[in-house]
């Protein structure tokens, strides 16, 4: 379940020990180096009125908590900060992942290697390439290139959503 950000309960500055932790967390659970971050950054840990956790980075909310694990959102991958492995769906397919729809095998048009089932992949479109929604794969990579029909990501956060529109109100 992604978060309903209407505003902070509490926000904090993460300490040097915590962040480092955090990070290591976020690498281990995503199986991906986070890369473009200065060492002298200093992330901040916001609980949303839902009681959702997410961090921040110079105010725009870069990872957001769901079912006890971390995800980057959009704009942490539009930002360099992680990469994470690629599904690539055809132009029909993107009016339907930026309202939230899970990923239909059918509007896949090709996967990246290295995908487990049950690991954070972010959706993107054929043309431009640029990320539309984050989720997790319901299968490996073989099991993608191989299956015909049936929901193969699940949608964790997309354009158009709370935390894409909170983060455009602070740009």
């Amino acid at each position: 379940m992604m978060p309903k950000i209407e505003r902070f309960k509490t926000r904090h500055l993460l300490r040097k020990r915590e962040q480092k932790e955090e990070l290591e967390r976020i690498e281990k659970h995503l199986r991906a180096k986070i890369t473009g971050l200065s060492p002298d950054i200093q992330f901040e840990e916001g609980i949303t009125d839902d009681g959702s956790r997410v961090l921040l980075l110079n105010g725009t909310i870069v990872f957001f908590e769901s079912e006890g694990k971390l995800f980057p959102t959009l704009r942490a991958l539009l930002d360099g900060i992680i990469s994470i492995p690629r599904v690539v769906v055809d132009m029909g397919a993107v009016k339907y992942v930026t309202n939230g729809a899970d990923i239909m095998r059918p509007g896949i048009r090709s996967v990246d290697d290295g995908i487990a089932q049950g690991s954070v992949v972010v959706v993107v479109d054929e043309r431009h390439g640029k990320p539309l929604a984050v989720g997790v794969s319901t299968m490996n990579t073989e099991g993608l290139r191989a299956a015909s029909s049936g929901k193969v990501v699940i949608s964790k956060h997309h354009v158009g959503d709370d935390l894409w529109e909170f983060g455009k109100s602070v740009e």
